[in-house]
Protein backbone atom coordinates (compact mmCIF):
# COMPACT_ATOMS: atom_id res chain seq x y z
CA UNK A 1 0.00 0.00 0.00
CA UNK A 2 2.80 2.40 0.90
CA UNK A 3 4.56 1.63 -2.39
CA UNK A 4 1.40 2.58 -4.34
CA UNK A 5 1.15 5.87 -2.43
CA UNK A 6 4.75 6.75 -3.25
CA UNK A 7 4.26 5.94 -6.94
CA UNK A 8 1.05 8.00 -7.01
CA UNK A 9 2.81 10.98 -5.38
CA UNK A 10 5.68 10.73 -7.86
CA UNK A 11 3.24 10.74 -10.79
CA UNK A 12 1.47 13.81 -9.41
CA UNK A 13 4.75 15.66 -8.97
CA UNK A 14 6.01 14.82 -12.45
CA UNK A 15 2.71 15.92 -14.02
CA UNK A 16 3.00 19.27 -12.28
CA UNK A 17 6.54 19.76 -13.54
CA UNK A 18 5.66 18.83 -17.10
CA UNK A 19 2.81 21.31 -17.23
CA UNK A 20 4.60 24.39 -15.83
CA UNK A 21 3.37 27.40 -17.75
CA UNK A 22 5.57 29.94 -19.48
CA UNK A 23 4.99 33.40 -18.05
CA UNK A 24 5.62 36.77 -19.67
CA UNK A 25 7.03 38.86 -16.82
CA UNK A 26 8.32 42.30 -15.94
CA UNK A 27 9.54 44.09 -12.85
CA UNK A 28 6.96 44.97 -10.22
CA UNK A 29 7.91 48.59 -10.92
CA UNK A 30 7.05 48.34 -14.63
CA UNK A 31 4.19 50.47 -15.89
CA UNK A 32 2.84 47.50 -17.86
CA UNK A 33 -0.11 45.67 -16.32
CA UNK A 34 -0.91 43.02 -18.94
CA UNK A 35 -0.12 41.97 -22.51
CA UNK A 36 -1.96 39.99 -25.15
CA UNK A 37 -0.35 37.10 -26.99
CA UNK A 38 -0.50 39.22 -30.16
CA UNK A 39 1.40 42.08 -28.49
CA UNK A 40 4.06 39.65 -27.24
CA UNK A 41 4.42 38.18 -30.75
CA UNK A 42 4.78 41.66 -32.30
CA UNK A 43 7.44 42.61 -29.76
CA UNK A 44 9.49 39.41 -29.91
CA UNK A 45 9.38 39.17 -33.70
CA UNK A 46 10.74 42.70 -34.05
CA UNK A 47 7.55 44.26 -35.38
CA UNK A 48 7.08 46.59 -32.41
CA UNK A 49 9.39 48.19 -29.89
CA UNK A 50 6.83 49.53 -27.47
CA UNK A 51 3.48 48.87 -25.88
CA UNK A 52 1.37 52.02 -26.07
CA UNK A 53 3.78 54.78 -25.07
CA UNK A 54 6.04 52.45 -23.08
CA UNK A 55 9.27 51.45 -24.85
CA UNK A 56 10.39 47.97 -23.82
CA UNK A 57 13.73 46.16 -23.73
CA UNK A 58 13.32 42.49 -24.58
CA UNK A 59 15.22 39.68 -22.93
CA UNK A 60 15.54 36.18 -24.33
CA UNK A 61 16.65 32.84 -22.91
CA UNK A 62 19.63 31.10 -24.57
CA UNK A 63 19.33 29.18 -27.83
CA UNK A 64 18.48 25.54 -27.28
CA UNK A 65 16.81 26.05 -23.89
CA UNK A 66 13.49 24.27 -23.40
CA UNK A 67 11.72 27.40 -22.16
CA UNK A 68 12.83 29.36 -25.24
CA UNK A 69 11.62 26.61 -27.59
CA UNK A 70 8.28 26.43 -25.78
CA UNK A 71 7.92 30.24 -25.77
CA UNK A 72 8.55 30.77 -29.49
CA UNK A 73 6.46 27.78 -30.47
CA UNK A 74 3.54 29.11 -28.44
CA UNK A 75 3.87 32.80 -29.35
CA UNK A 76 5.06 32.69 -32.96
CA UNK A 77 4.62 29.09 -34.08
CA UNK A 78 8.34 28.93 -34.91
CA UNK A 79 10.96 26.27 -34.21
CA UNK A 80 14.53 27.11 -33.21
CA UNK A 81 15.79 26.73 -36.80
CA UNK A 82 12.95 28.84 -38.20
CA UNK A 83 13.72 31.51 -35.63
CA UNK A 84 17.43 31.58 -36.57
CA UNK A 85 16.51 31.94 -40.23
CA UNK A 86 14.00 34.69 -39.45
CA UNK A 87 16.52 36.75 -37.47
CA UNK A 88 19.23 36.22 -40.09
CA UNK A 89 16.89 37.80 -42.67
CA UNK A 90 15.87 40.63 -40.33
CA UNK A 91 19.50 41.48 -39.54
CA UNK A 92 20.64 41.20 -43.17
CA UNK A 93 17.89 43.54 -44.39
CA UNK A 94 18.45 45.99 -41.51
CA UNK A 95 14.88 45.59 -40.25
CA UNK A 96 15.71 44.49 -36.74
CA UNK A 97 17.86 42.63 -34.27
CA UNK A 98 16.97 39.83 -31.87
CA UNK A 99 16.34 40.38 -28.16
CA UNK A 100 19.30 40.37 -25.77
CA UNK A 101 20.00 36.86 -24.46
CA UNK A 102 20.54 36.03 -20.81
CA UNK A 103 22.14 32.77 -19.67
CA UNK A 104 19.85 31.51 -16.90
CA UNK A 105 16.40 32.02 -15.38
CA UNK A 106 18.09 33.65 -12.35
CA UNK A 107 19.88 36.13 -14.62
CA UNK A 108 16.58 36.81 -16.39
CA UNK A 109 14.85 37.58 -13.08
CA UNK A 110 17.75 39.71 -11.82
CA UNK A 111 17.89 41.74 -15.06
CA UNK A 112 14.12 42.25 -15.12
CA UNK A 113 14.08 43.48 -11.51
CA UNK A 114 16.86 45.97 -12.28
CA UNK A 115 15.17 47.43 -15.37
CA UNK A 116 11.48 48.51 -15.26
CA UNK A 117 11.43 48.74 -19.09
CA UNK A 118 12.59 45.13 -19.54
CA UNK A 119 10.27 42.31 -20.57
CA UNK A 120 11.06 38.61 -20.48
CA UNK A 121 9.69 35.13 -19.96
CA UNK A 122 10.20 32.36 -17.43
CA UNK A 123 8.72 29.04 -16.46
CA UNK A 124 6.26 29.39 -13.61
CA UNK A 125 8.66 27.51 -11.30
CA UNK A 126 11.30 30.25 -11.81
CA UNK A 127 9.02 33.18 -10.87
CA UNK A 128 10.50 35.30 -8.06
CA UNK A 129 9.24 38.08 -5.79
CA UNK A 130 9.74 41.47 -7.42
CA UNK A 131 8.32 40.28 -10.78
CA UNK A 132 4.78 40.53 -12.06
CA UNK A 133 3.04 38.29 -14.56
CA UNK A 134 1.70 40.05 -17.66
CA UNK A 135 0.57 36.95 -19.58
CA UNK A 136 0.38 33.19 -19.01
CA UNK A 137 1.08 30.90 -21.96
CA UNK A 138 0.08 27.22 -22.01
Amino acid sequence: MMKKAIVFAAVLCSCGLASAQTLIVASDTSGLTSLSKSEVRQLYMGNAGSVGNAKVTLLDMPEGSAVRQSFYNSVAGKSESQLKSYWARMIFTGRGSPPKQVRTPKEMARTLKANPQALGYLKEDDLQPGLKVLLRLP
